[in-house]
Formats: structure tokens, sequence, C-alpha cells
């Protein structure tokens, strides 16, 4: 059966749910209107709200502003703001943020130099191991070839051992502390 064509008592059901949705719309056409300012935001949807649009709507997309305007608030400067215990709430909780701030800061310093720290001890290490591996080598008697500028291979003489053992063993007093 069409919907239209519903028995009579059917009928007084809908006209229920009928009386119970027509405040509903009237509540939000009232909210519509309660709010203070309209606006259109980028992708063009309309928007009503107590608080201002946000900085980045145009002043041609605000459609609406408030009714009333609010006397602007006085700074904390100024003398007659607030109770002299309200300033020294407010500048004691200042004060304590900037406080908690500096902490987070020194201490993220702090961390930052430690990781740097252990970052270098780590390389240390490793240039340690590998100049001690290289002395090893070099103190095992077998023929050592150098690569010249030219790009041809030489065979290391008693002299130059002497010299890349000097050096070697200046890296190891470096970096094996």
């Amino acid at each position: 059966m069409h919907p239209f064509m519903q028995s009579a008592k059917s009928r007084p059901h809908l006209l229920l749910r009928a009386a119970l949705a027509l405040p509903a719309l009237l509540l939000v056409g009232q909210t519509a209107q309660a709010a203070q300012w309209k606006w259109l935001d980028a992708q063009g949807v309309m928007h009503y709200s107590d608080v201002p649009p946000p900085p980045t709507v145009p002043a041609r997309n605000i459609l609406q502003r408030p009714a009333q305007t609010v006397a602007p608030m006085q700074t904390a400067a100024s003398p007659s703001s607030a109770p002299a215990g309200a300033k020294q709430q407010a500048s004691s909780a200042l004060e304590k943020k900037i406080a908690e701030k500096k902490a987070a800061d020194q201490a993220a310093q702090e961390q930052a130099k430690l990781r740097q720290q252990q970052e270098q001890a780590l390389q240390n290490q490793q240039n340690c191991l590998q100049a001690q591996q290289q002395l090893q080598i070099l103190d095992s008697g077998q023929r050592m070839v150098q690569i010249d500028a030219q790009g041809q291979r030489t065979i290391m003489d008693d002299a130059q051992r002497a010299a890349e053992h000097a050096r070697i063993a200046g890296l190891i007093a470096q970096y094996c502390r």
C-alpha cells in the first residue's frame, strides 16, 4: 500500500512525528540567528558562530558581524586593569612558564651535547680499531704496496714502513684513549 494511502490508525502517528520535528527545525533556525558571526570559507560553505572566523577568511567573505561590540580588554600594564593579586598571579604564572621553557631548552641542549659526545666516542673507537688492525698488518712483515700519484703500485721499503708505522702509532695515540 502506498504511504499516503495508509489507514486512519497510523495517521496520528505521522502527525506526532511532524509535531516533534517542527520545534527541532525552529531551534536550528534560532541557533543560526543567535550566532553573531556569519562567513563563507574558502570552499564556499556558510558558517554561523559566536566566535570570529579564523584570520585566513578574507574580510569580503564575512557576511555578518556581531551587533554589539565588546569593550576592548585592558592590558595588564594599565594600573587600573586588575587587582594587585590578579597581577601577581598572572606574573608568577608567566614567570613559571618562562622558567619551564628555559629548563626544557637547557635539557634539550644537554641531550644534544650528550648525543654528540656519544657519537664522537663511537667514531673514535672505530678509528682506534682500524688503526690497530693496520698496525698489525704492517708489523706482520708482509710486503706492503702503495699506489703513487700516477696510479702505479710500488712496494714499500723499510723507510716508508717506518714512516707508516709512526703515522699509525700517532693515530692510535689520538683515538685509543
